[in-house]
C-alpha cells in the first residue's frame, strides 16, 4: 500500500480500532484521565519553581531538586502498588494512590520551609510512580488487540496533557498565588477517584476466556488478574530466565525520559527568563507544544503496528534536525511551530510505549510491575537531568547575565537523541510477544516458553538417539552374545 493511500486511510482505520463498547471506552478514558491528572501535579512544581524559589529564599536549581526527590521515589511506589494490582486487580490500588496523591498535592501547598518540600515531593512521588503501570495494564487488557498502539499513544501522552493543563491553571490562577494551584491539583482527584471506583474491573481477555468456558456472571477484582500464583514465584521466574529484557527495558525508559524531561522541566523556564515570553506567550508555546505530542502519540501508536522498532527508531531521528527549531528563534510563533513539530516526533517514538512494554513482559502475571518499575527506574536514572539543566544554565549565562537554558538544552537533548536512536535500533523484537493475551497468568513458566507437543517429540527423539549412541560407544567389546543382548536392548527401547 503507498503512502497517499495509507494517508488516505488513516482516520477510517483509526476509527475502526477505536470501535469500543460502553465499558472499554469507559476504562480506556479512566485510565488516561488518571494518568493526566498525576502528570499535571507533577508539573505543578516547574511551572511555580521560580514563585517557589523567591518564597523559601533559595535558588531555582534548589527548587529542581526537588522534582529530583519525587522521580527517585517514583520506583518504590511502582513496585508496591504494581505487585498489589497485579495479584489483587487495579481498582482498589489506584483509587488508595489517589487518596494519598491528593494528601501529598494538599500539603505541597502549606509547605514554609526547603525541608518540607523534599520530604512532601517525596511522599508525592511514591504515589505519582504507582500510577503509570497500573494504569497502562488496565488499558492495554481491556481494549481489542486491534486499538491497543493507538488507545497506548493516547494514553502515554497524558503526561502531555497534564503538562498542559498545568500551563494553562499557571495562567488562569496566576493572581491567586502559586499555593492555589497546588489547592486545586488535590481537589481535583476526587474525580479520579469518583471515575475508579465507578468503573468496574474489566479485562477483555477474561470475558473471552469466559465465554470459552460458559461461565456466567460478572468479574470481580481478582477475576481481572487472576492472581492465584504467588507473585514471588512469577517474579522469580522472570527475572532468572530474561534479566536481560528488565535491563534492557530500563535502559531505554532512561533514554526516552532523560530525552522528554531533559527539554520539557526547564523549557518554560527557558521561554520566561532567556526568551523574555509573558506568561500568556509561553503558556501558547506549551499548549502547540503539547499538541504536537498528543497527535505524534497517536499517529505513532497507529504506525506502530508495522513495527514496534523500527517506527520509533525512525522518529526519533527525525528529533536531531528540528531540535534548533525550539531554541534558536526568539518569536513566539516561530519558537511553537518548531515546539510542534519536535513534540509531534517524540510523541511518535514514544507513543506505543505502553504496548510494547506489556508484549516484552516475561510473565503475563506481572505487567502493572514489570511496566510500572522499568518505567520509573527509567525515569530514575533521568532524574539528574532537570537538576543538572538548572545548575548549568545558571553557571553558563548570556551576555545580558540571563541563564543559557537553552544552550544545555541543545546539548543534552542532542546527547539522548543519539543515545535514543541507538538503544532503540537495538531493541530485540525476538523478545516481543503480541499473544500474550492468550496466556494464562496462573502458569509459573508462561505458554510461549512452554515447548509444544510436536517440539517435545522432537526433543525426546534427539535425547533417545544421543542415547543409543552413548550405549554403542560402550558396546562389549569381542562378545557376541553381549553383541546381541545389547542390540535387542536397543530395538527394544526403540
Amino acid at each position: 500500500m503507498g503512502f497517499k493511500q495509507e494517508l488516505a486511510n488513516f482516520p477510517r482505520e483509526i476509527g475502526r480500532a477505536l470501535t469500543l463498547n460502553r465499558i472499554q471506552a469507559l476504562v480506556f478514558f479512566t485510565s488516561w484521565w488518571c494518568w493526566t491528572l498525576s502528570c499535571m501535579q507533577f508539573y505543578l512544581l516547574p511551572y511555580t519553581q521560580p514563585a517557589i524559589a523567591e518564597t523559601l529564599g533559595v535558588s531555582t536549581s534548589k527548587i529542581a531538586q526537588a522534582n529530583t526527590t519525587s522521580m527517585l521515589s517514583r520506583s518504590i511506589g511502582a513496585a508496591i502498588f504494581g505487585v498489589l494490582s497485579d495479584q489483587y486487580g487495579r481498582k482498589i490500588p489506584l483509587t488508595i494512590v489517589f487518596i494519598l496523591m491528593a494528601v501529598f498535592t494538599l500539603c505541597s501547598g502549606f509547605i514554609n520551609t526547603y525541608q518540607q518540600l523534599i520530604a512532601v515531593r517525596f511522599l508525592f512521588g511514591l504515589t505519582y510512580g504507582a500510577v503509570y503501570g497500573v494504569t497502562m495494564a488496565a488499558a492495554m487488557e481491556a481494549v481489542p488487540r486491534e486499538a491497543r498502539d493507538i488507545v497506548a499513544g493516547f494514553t502515554q501522552q497524558g503526561f502531555g496533557a497534564g503538562n498542559m493543563l498545568a500551563s494553562g491553571f499557571h495562567l488562569a490562577m496566576g493572581n491567586y498565588g502559586w499555593r492555589s494551584l497546588y489547592y486545586l491539583g488535590a481537589g481535583l482527584n476526587v474525580t479520579a477517584i469518583a471515575l475508579r471506583l465507578a468503573c468496574p474491573e474489566y479485562s477483555l481477555i477474561k470475558e473471552a476466556r469466559q465465554e470459552g468456558d460458559n461461565i456466567a456472571g460478572p468479574t470481580n477484582a481478582q477475576d481481572s488478574t487472576d492472581a492465584k500464583l504467588p507473585f514471588w514465584v512469577k517474579f522469580r521466574f522472570a527475572i532468572v530466565r530474561h534479566w536481560p529484557i528488565f535491563i534492557y527495558c530500563t535502559v531505554l525508559m532512561a533514554c526516552f525520559n532523560t530525552l522528554g524531561h531533559g527539554h520539557m522541566d526547564v523549557y518554560p523556564s527557558f521561554l520566561q527568563t532567556q526568551r523574555g515570553l509573558s506568561v500568556l506567550h509561553e503558556t501558547y508555546v506549551t499548549v502547540i507544544l503539547q499538541s504536537g505530542g498528543i497527535l505524534g502519540g497517536v499517529v505513532g501508536g497507529y504506525l506502530c503496528r508495522y513495527s514496534p522498532k523500527w517506527v520509533p527508531f525512525g522518529f526519533a531521528l527525525l528529533l536531531g534536525p528540528i531540535l534548533p527549531a525550539i531554541i534558536l528563534p526568539h518569536r513566539w510563533q516561530a519558537l511553537a511551530a518548531g515546539a510542534f513539530f519536535f513534540e509531534f516526533s517524540y510523541g511518535a517514538a514514544i507513543g506505543t510505549i505502553g504496548n510494547t512494554l506489556q508484549m516484552v513482559c516475561p510473565h503475563p502475571g506481572i505487567r502493572a510491575a514489570f511496566g510500572g518499575v522499568v518505567y520509573n527506574l527509567g525515569n530514575a536514572i533521568s532524574s539528574v537531568a532537570p537538576t543538572i539543566e538548572t545548575t548549568l544554565g545558571n553557571d553558563l549565562s548570556t551576555e545580558d547575565g540571563i541563564p543559557d537554558y537553552g544552550r544545555i538544552i541543545l546539548i543534552l537533548v542532542g546527547i539522548m537523541i543519539g543515545l535514543l536512536a541507538l538503544t532503540l535500533a537495538c531493541m530485540p523484537i525476538k523478545s516481543v510477544n503480541i499473544e500474550w493475551d492468550q496466556e494464562d497468568p496462573n502458569q509459573a513458566i508462561p505458554d510461549h516458553e512452554v515447548p509444544t507437543k510436536a517440539t517435545k517429540h522432537v526433543v525426546n527423539e534427539i535425547e533417545h538417539v544421543r542415547d543409543v549412541e552413548k550405549q554403542v560407544e560402550h558396546k562389549p567389546p569381542n562378545s557376541e552374545h553381549g553383541e546381541s543382548e545389547f542390540i535387542e536392548n536397543i530395538s527394544t527401547r526403540g
